[in-house]
């Protein structure tokens, strides 16, 4: 093999490869499995992002390894965003239950699900829940649930609530060993994966026909982030270094999802954001700032449902998802029969 050095000593392989294209060159002989192609790209703070025309979205460049996400997500959960366990006793799964029960949220989803759902049975996966219990609402609904969730606290946390667990990391699930799936829930998952398309390929072979997956991810690099960035010139503040790799939008997902095979069949965001930091409210700018966000989504939210316009509400997210608006995505493909 050619020392890496060396290349670039080369006149005539400058003269027949781009810089870029030496560069792409240069990581795969590093070690990365794929060329990744794009014209474009952003950097920040000391990271590149490019607009990858080889995947088919954004996502960070060079790809983390397997070894430097596990040391990070070691500290997260520990450090970063720990949840106090200690709290879980049988009154507060009680509790929980009941608010699972009344939770409009879920009932919605549920709703959509059922609406949608096409194989004649009812089992579902949930990938990487957290300690978010949309499972335990299906649960109760009769569905047979599998929840794939590779942090050990948060995984005795949902087995307290009697699910039925795999304590894997996505990478390592073997989906064979469920199988015939109905449902496939995937939230905020996406974005951290080191090789997404991997496992939604896997996903759709492990659903039934008519089966439905369910993915939520931010919706980044959006029309809005955009127009944001090149009105003020401020930098891309949505990326979340080292946390999110892959950085989708309405369009970049819904792409991926027919070239993987599965049909959109629905779509819905939330309250977009990027309104606020078009109008220049600036939530990145301070803590200060941030905790301004969730009480203002709240009280808009408020205004319709205890007016009984929450379908209003629906159709407003709706539609602000159809033009490819709002703060994360809500898609929802389907396996054809054929």
């Amino acid at each position: 093999m050619i020392p890496l050095d060396c290349w670039y000593n080369i006149s005539s392989i400058k003269d027949l490869f781009s810089q870029q294209i030496l560069t792409n060159l240069i990581k795969i002989m590093e070690g990365d499995e794929i060329m990744h192609d794009y014209q474009s790209s952003w950097d920040y703070k000391d990271t590149t992002i490019i607009d990858c025309k080889t995947c088919g979205f954004k996502h960070i460049y060079p790809i983390p390894t397997e070894k430097a996400i596990k040391a990070y997500y070691q500290k997260y959960y520990q450090e970063i965003k720990p949840f106090n366990y200690s709290v879980v006793n049988q009154k507060y799964i009680e509790k929980k239950t009941q608010h699972i029960i009344n939770s409009k949220e879920y009932a919605r989803i549920y709703q959509k699900v059922t609406e949608l759902n096409q194989t004649g049975s009812q089992k579902m996966l949930d990938v990487g829940a957290g300690n978010n219990l949309l499972n335990k609402y299906f649960q109760i609904k009769g569905w047979e649930v599998w929840v794939v969730e590779p942090n050990q606290a948060a995984n005795n946390y949902l087995e307290a609530f009697g699910l039925n667990l795999f304590n894997n990391t996505i990478e390592e699930l073997d989906f064979s060993l469920i199988g015939d799936l109905s449902l496939i829930n995937i939230q905020f998952v996406l974005e951290h994966l080191r090789d997404p398309i991997s496992f939604l390929e896997k996903s759709y072979q492990a659903l039934l026909p008519g089966g439905i997956i369910r993915i939520c991810v931010p919706n980044d690099f959006s029309i809005g982030q955009i127009a944001y960035q090149e009105y003020t010139q401020r930098e891309a503040e949505w990326i979340v270094i080292p946390d999110h790799i892959n950085y989708f939008n309405f369009a970049t997902l819904s792409v991926l999802l027919e070239r993987i095979g599965f049909t959109e069949v629905y779509r819905r965001t939330n309250f977009p954001l990027e309104f606020l930091l078009l109008g220049g409210i600036n939530y990145y700018a301070s803590q200060e700032e941030q905790q301004k966000v969730a009480p203002f989504v709240t009280k808009f939210e408020k205004a319709f449902s205890e007016t009984d316009r929450l379908e209003q509400l629906e159709n407003l997210y709706y539609y602000l998802a159809k033009a490819g608006f709002g703060r994360s995505i809500f898609i929802y493909g389907q396996k054809p029969f054929s």
